[in-house]
């Protein structure tokens, strides 16, 4: 009856600490999911942040080009006005379009760095479960070393 219940001790004993393996496992796997979404996020924020350059890189060049058709001041025929001011126009609304582009591009930094952000917080989170569970168990094995070390104390 004895041998009995310490071999089902012995099974619950063994199951409880694979139970507790397999959570240090699944926040470890947790940690790395959530360190490839951070690098993905950064791939992705390098990326936006290089189509911003190219962005605003046009569009000082737009300003340039506007600014010497504004400061052109020579007598022209019609036509020559005519035609000037249609390419200004146009000029103007590839001004706008980058500049909305320029703001959509801001809009998904702020959004990809919150990403980022909340990705650290996880992996952090992840990190202290590790630990805190780490110590629970290394606190269980010293408590049952201490206890089987008492029992053996205790027959002899």
């Amino acid at each position: 009856m004895k041998f009995a219940a310490l071999m089902t001790l012995k099974v619950n004993l063994q199951n409880c600490w694979e139970h507790k393996l397999k959570k240090l496992k699944k926040f470890d796997l947790l940690k790395v999911k959530e360190k490839l979404k951070m690098q993905e996020s950064i791939c992705d924020l390098n990326t936006v942040e290089a189509d911003s350059q190219k962005c605003q890189t046009i569009q000082n060049e737009l300003e340039q080009l506007l600014d010497a058709y504004n400061s052109n001041v020579d007598e022209t025929a019609v036509n020559a006005f005519i035609s000037n001011r249609h390419l200004m126009h146009k000029m103007l609304d590839q001004k706008e379009v980058v500049l909305n582009r320029l703001e959509f591009l801001e809009n998904e930094k702020q959004a990809i760095i919150r990403q980022v952000a909340h990705s650290k917080v996880k992996s952090d989170t992840y990190h202290t479960r590790k630990v805190e569970l780490n110590k629970r168990i290394k606190t269980e094995r010293l408590k049952k070393n201490e206890d089987n070390f008492g029992s053996l104390k205790r027959q002899k």
